[in-house]
């Protein structure tokens, strides 16, 4: 008696790299997964940011936490981003190179 045995493989969808950045730099930002991530190091402490969906001007939402060495960030546009959009990101708080900082979805 001979026993066939098929196994059926279904992959999990390919995951967006999150940014990679130098661990010198003052600031790391780009997008993860849909979302801009950003930190900066050392924490400014004030901080405004200013979002842009190619080129225009784009609400969303905006959360941020931070430690003693670092502020982090998530920003969520909305609408949604589709593939092709470029999304840029400015600072503004002392110390802290303004940039923007861009990265495509």
């Amino acid at each position: 008696m001979s026993l066939s045995l098929a196994f059926a493989f279904t992959a999990a969808p390919a995951q967006a790299a999150g940014p990679i950045c130098i661990p010198e730099a003052p600031v790391c930002a780009g997008l993860d997964n849909g979302r801009f991530v950003f930190t900066i190091k050392p924490p400014p402490s004030t901080l405004s940011m200013q979002a842009t969906v190619n080129g225009a001007p784009r609400g969303g939402s905006i959360s941020t936490w931070s430690t003693s060495s670092y502020l982090q960030g998530v920003y969520y546009p909305t609408p949604a981003l589709v593939p092709g959009d470029v999304v840029c990101m400015s600072f503004y708080g002392p110390g802290v190179p303004p940039g923007p900082y861009c990265d495509t979805h």
